[in-house]
């Protein structure tokens, strides 16, 4: 099997934490739509990752979002005690997450520039039992158990808070 470069790094911590997982090769898949399928034979379900910030570039938000839910800024911004959130940069991307657009994942927030990230959960991510993420390329995905998501989650020591999306 084909590892991609950028994903290696990744999945050498997934099997050190013990966090089982099954590897996809796929073409870019930067959007939902480009992600349909992937994961499918493993009943894996995506969800929507969007790196956040507020206007004074001090408090960084990874929100995990459920797939069909649409991100209003303002309710997750009340939810989470911030001013306004809006998208990040493709420079504050790269300097915190080290990652391109397209490619935003929760398993980039082992990296040592992530520490002061929050990451805010859409409880209705909850009830999904598997699923799948890019590995820190967006030409590759795993799929894992919730589980093992919030375990390495726990690993990267990132606060985590819980939100309601409409």
């Amino acid at each position: 099997m084909f590892v991609q470069p950028a994903a290696r790094k990744t999945l050498a911590l997934l099997d050190t934490l013990e966090i089982e997982y099954r590897y996809y090769n796929h073409d870019l898949a930067r959007t939902m739509a480009d992600c349909e399928g992937i994961g499918l034979d493993a009943g894996a379900q995506h969800f929507k990752n969007l790196f956040l910030a507020d206007r004074k570039r001090s408090v960084f938000v990874l929100l995990l979002l459920s797939p069909e839910k649409t991100f209003r800024t303002g309710e997750i911004s009340r939810q989470l005690g911030t001013s306004r959130l809006s998208f990040c940069t493709p420079e504050e991307l790269m300097d915190k997450l080290g990652l391109l657009p397209g490619s935003v994942t929760p398993l980039a927030l082992a990296r040592e520039s992530a520490r002061g990230i929050t990451v805010a959960v859409d409880r209705d991510i909850l009830s999904m039992e598997t699923v799948c993420a890019h590995p820190c390329a967006a030409n590759a995905s795993v799929a894992l158990s919730r589980e093992g998501l919030f375990r390495f989650l726990a690993y990267c020591g990132n606060e985590i808070r819980y939100v309601d999306a409409a």
